[in-house]
């Protein structure tokens, strides 16, 4: 096996195009380095480390730019993610354990394309952007469309993310991300739940509502049934059990080891409610009645 340490993007893009499939980025290396040990070896590792341009949290233009080498740690501690996107960061401090979030980047988990990424869900409903560079140029692609299938993005085996697009929602809007796993944030998500609620100005209805899902489908996704219901009402406990229900018809989830899929829709269901109800209550001071 081949190894390689480029110290600029355009080195990386170069490398990766000459290996393509036999190519394996590495950078917290949390999975890579677990699938060299019990799965394949690949045929060469690039390793973006040194790539300074790759790291960072910065705030412009309405949106946090979150670089691909960000740790999940970096997230976890960042008062602007905690300000500004308080859905991501409770997604990073439910991530895996400290030494884990310690090493494991943002980055490799999102190119990692798992339905049950932690960071996923949250990035749906906040409709981030996957900045991606290419040997022929740059292009932004919404996250809605970067997940293509278990372990595959529009990265491809040719792109590489350098950064993470994210809009800072409404002034007023609360988001949450639910996770059910058997050991906690110890372990990956057997069903997790984002939710990002904007009421409108009196605070009496859902003006905007974003619903996302991880592990219960080939990739994360939104619940855009749920959200229609829901928008434009004032969120009562009929509605409530309606949008909960609704969230897990739109689910597709597996039965593996860890749960059946019958079990995982009830879990989605009562995830939904439950991020319903307390972004509702922390938005408008009110309770679901």
């Amino acid at each position: 096996m081949e190894y390689f340490e480029p110290k600029s993007i355009g080195d990386a893009l170069t490398l990766l195009s000459k290996h393509g499939a036999e190519a394996k980025v590495i950078a917290g290396g949390t999975d890579v380095m677990v699938d060299i040990k019990f799965k394949e070896e690949p045929g060469c590792l690039v390793n973006i480390k040194k790539i300074p341009s790759l790291a960072g949290i910065s705030e412009s233009g309405g949106a946090l730019r979150i670089g691909a080498l960000t740790t999940i740690r970096e997230l976890e501690t960042s008062a602007l993610v905690r300000d500004k996107l308080p859905v991501l960061w409770e997604a990073s401090h439910q991530f895996a354990s400290l030494q884990v979030r310690n090493t494991a980047t943002i980055g490799g988990n999102i190119c990692r394309a798992s339905p049950s990424g932690e960071t996923l869900a949250p990035l749906l409903v906040l409709e981030a952007n996957a900045v991606l560079a290419f040997s022929d140029g740059e292009r932004s692609e919404p996250f809605k469309s970067f997940f293509q299938g278990p372990g595959k993005s529009a990265a491809g085996v040719k792109g590489l993310l350098t950064e993470i697009e994210v809009p800072i929602p409404p002034p007023g809007s609360k988001g949450v991300y639910l996770k059910h796993a058997v050991r906690g944030a110890m372990d990956i998500a057997m069903v997790g739940v984002a939710v990002l609620l904007t009421p409108d100005s009196g605070k009496n209805n859902v003006q905007e509502v974003r619903i996302g899902l991880g592990a219960v489908a080939p990739t994360p996704l939104r619940a855009p049934k749920t959200e229609a219901l829901l928008r434009g009402k004032p969120l009562t406990a009929a509605l409530l059990k309606e949008a909960g229900a609704l969230a897990a018809s739109e689910a597709s989830p597996i039965s593996d080891q860890r749960s059946s899929a019958e079990n995982r829709r009830w879990i989605v269901e009562a995830l939904t409610r439950r991020g319903l109800e307390q972004t509702w209550k922390a938005a408008t001071g009110k309770e679901v009645v």
